[in-house]
Formats: C-alpha cells, structure tokens, sequence
C-alpha cells in the first residue's frame, strides 16, 4: 500500500524528555510489523539555528510500527534533498510545495 511512496513517519515519545524524531523518505518495504525506508533523518534540537538537525545523507531505515505515532504520505515529487523547515506560531514544520505542511513538533521540545 505505502511501497514506493514518499513519507514522513514521526515516531513515538516514550519518554517526556525524548527528542521528537521524524523520518523523511521513500518506503521500500511495508509490513504488519515494520516499515522499511530510505530516509534522512530529522531530530528536533535546540542548539541547530532553524531546531532541526538532518542527516545529511539518506540511508535505510527499519522501523518497527509499534514505535510509530503517525505516517504522512508526501507528493511523489518531493525532494528529499532539498528539506525546508519554517515555523508556524511554535510549531516546526516541514514544508510541502503546494500541499499542507507537515508537523515535525513544537519549538523547545528538542
């Protein structure tokens, strides 16, 4: 269903003072018990200038599914190489050209 799909899988907290983590790439491999990704990933972190920190390469993810609090499936075309983070009131969004941003977290969380 997902399989070559571009996303964003946010993970879940388990803890309160755990950086929010997002994962941003191509799925090539979906299960009922992991999803398989080539992915950069995105840690929210106070000390970056925009409060993101992104890998700079792509690499392959596998995330179980019971670690996942949401998956927003992005435009085919989106470039993963070209990440542009902007802030709405305190939220820190990833943003989609011609589409509704996605939510990565609030300002102060990382």
């Amino acid at each position: 269903m997902l399989k070559d799909r571009m996303v964003r899988v946010k993970l879940k907290k388990h803890f309160h003072e755990q950086r929010p983590m997002n994962f941003v790439g191509k799925v090539t491999a979906f299960s009922d018990v992991y999803v398989v990704l080539e992915a950069k990933g995105l840690m929210l972190a106070r000390q970056q200038p925009n409060g993101v920190q992104i890998d700079k390469v792509a690499t392959p993810q596998v995330i179980p599914r019971e670690n996942i609090d949401s998956i927003r499936v992005l435009p085919d075309n989106f470039d993963m190489n070209a990440l542009k983070i902007s802030t709405e009131g305190q939220q820190l969004v990833l943003v989609v050209d011609g589409k509704r941003d996605v939510f990565l977290g609030e300002l102060g969380e990382g």
